[in-house]
């Protein structure tokens, strides 16, 4: 744990008000299937160098702002005394925090159409389509990329965090792992929410 992280952190009121929105959100994917069984993971930077974030093995259809714990964003390990877990793929979103410092929380989740058209790519490329200007593109006619970082191992994941940055692209606030998912961050979660949505909807096959 660094020096200086308080062993008994608690949210501040306003990450309190982001926790109960995040939960709606993971409620949402749930919902809609991208997050079934235990999938999925989310998070809110809170002060200094914490975060936090959803506990590894929970149902995220009934997450509560208390299930999730403080990790220690600078060694990216749960702080003392925690006793769960974060996700295996916490160090995916301490790479976003430490890339993107306007990132304020980080949604992770498995929409199907993205997933699907994630596989045997290195990147994701749309033209034409005015939905991309919700992924932040100025113009329709303008094109969009998205970088495909690989879906590591177990053991890669451990310090996936360094390689984040190699899947940061120009313009969309998301990052895509192949064959696995997309985690999308902004200053709230419905932000980031939108952004996921936009997504799944370039990537769904038009009639």
């Amino acid at each position: 744990m660094s020096a200086g992280v308080n062993p008994f952190p608690v949210p501040s009121p306003l990450e309190k008000v982001l926790l109960k929105e995040l939960v709606s959100v993971a409620a949402r994917c749930y919902e809609r299937g991208w997050s079934w069984g235990t999938a999925g993971n989310f998070s809110i930077r809170g002060k200094g160098s914490l975060i936090w974030q959803s506990a590894t093995g929970l149902c995220k259809g009934e997450l509560n702002p208390d299930l999730f714990i403080a990790v220690d964003l600078a060694v990216e390990k749960a702080v003392e005394p925690w006793t769960q877990k974060p996700s295996a793929e916490m160090p995916v979103h301490a790479g976003i925090y430490k890339s993107v410092p306007e990132a304020r929380c980080v949604v992770h989740t498995h929409p199907p159409q993205a997933v699907r058209a994630s596989r045997g790519k290195q990147s994701l490329i749309f033209k034409d389509e005015e939905m991309a200007k919700a992924l932040g593109l100025r113009s329709h006619t303008d094109t969009l990329s998205i970088p495909i970082l690989p879906n590591g191992t177990p053991e890669q994941m451990l310090n996936y965090s360094a390689k984040v940055k190699d899947g940061l692209g120009a313009v969309a606030k998301v990052l895509i792992l192949e064959g696995h998912g997309v985690w999308a961050w902004g200053k709230t979660p419905l932000e980031a929410l939108a952004y996921l949505e936009a997504l799944e909807f370039l990537c769904t096959p038009k009639p």
